[in-house]
């Protein structure tokens, strides 16, 4: 108990937050100039994994041969020739680190990277990358939908032996794994190697099955859920609030009918091939799109929105001053 307010002390520290961020000065630079095409997406390191995930999209496109280092560096290097932005890539798969010197070719013409991995291999010593480990549940639960008995150890394991690095865990929501959601949350902010953990939802894919799909009201109750979060966990929630309410129903359509992740963004196959409409490929159901960034940037482009948010930003820290 605090003994000057007789309340309790709440288990969260909140540190102080700068009046503005590097959020919101991303916002009023595409406020003014709009987003910018292929400053960001995604490459595909390779066709194979070493699991077999019930919800994984990768295994359901069509299998294309895989480029080698040579020819990537040539690509590479004609991007460079044509003026090409380099300045971030998620590196994904397959599982990228099983085809480490890609990532190694590949990050070194990007200004940011990030790694997608589902933890099963150690983490190499790249300080300059950030980390997305998939974990979707508890130790009980993750295991079984990854195929893997003993994976969640293995991740805490690869994640305890790491130094410095820049680790975020990313959460997929399902209809299986919903209410493991807060207990998940609990559990990694307590680990101080981590970062901070992302969520996002399934996204169907033809010629899987819908059962992990959320219907609509029952994705509007975990949002406003993870709502309530935010405001307990703050940055350790990566997810923005804006984001989070554009996810919800009544917007979803909104903005994935004008998807600025599909229309503005890279992403290649393992052989260098271009895939529509995003890193999910051509199967992936838009309607119904899971995927954060579409929200993301939405929230960071919207002019109406990125006023209101400045706005509030500004008189939020104008009363903390008084």
């Amino acid at each position: 108990m605090d003994a000057m307010t007789n309340k309790p002390e709440s288990v969260f520290h909140r540190p102080y937050r700068a009046p503005f961020s590097l959020f919101d000065l991303a916002k009023v630079g595409f406020f003014f100039f709009g987003f910018p095409n292929n400053t960001f997406g995604s490459v595909d390191v390779t066709n194979d994994c070493n699991l077999r995930c019930e919800h994984c999209y990768f295994f359901e496109q069509d299998r294309v041969a895989q480029w080698s280092l040579e020819q990537w560096r040539e690509k590479f290097e004609r991007m460079k020739a044509e003026g090409f932005r380099f300045y971030q890539c998620t590196w994904v798969g397959g599982e990228p680190l099983l085809r480490p010197e890609l990532v190694e070719l590949g990050r070194k013409y990007f200004k940011f990277n990030t790694i997608t991995t589902n933890g099963s291999l150690p983490l190499p010593d790249w300080k300059d990358v950030s980390w997305c480990i998939s974990v979707d549940g508890g130790q009980a639960y993750h295991d079984r939908f990854r195929n893997r008995p003993g994976l969640y150890q293995t991740i805490k394991d690869n994640i305890s032996q790491s130094e410095g690095q820049r680790i975020t865990i990313a959460y997929c929501i399902t209809r299986q794994n919903h209410t493991d959601v807060e207990a998940s949350l609990a559990e990694w902010h307590q680990n101080p190697k981590v970062r901070n953990m992302v969520f996002s939802f399934y996204t169907p894919i033809r010629g899987l099955d819908d059962d992990l799909w959320l219907d609509w009201p029952e994705k509007d109750r975990i949002l406003d859920k993870l709502i309530v979060l935010k405001e307990q966990y703050g940055d350790f929630l990566v997810n923005t609030t804006r984001a989070l309410s554009l996810m919800k129903s009544v917007t979803a359509r909104s903005v994935t009918d004008n998807c600025l992740f599909a229309s503005r963004s890279f992403a290649y196959d393992p052989a260098g091939g271009a895939k529509k409409p995003c890193m999910l490929g051509p199967k992936a159901d838009c309607d119904r799109c899971g995927c954060i960034v579409p929200f993301f940037l939405r929230s960071l482009t919207d002019r109406k929105l990125v006023l209101n948010d400045l706005g509030h930003r500004f008189f939020s820290s104008f009363r903390r001053g008084k």
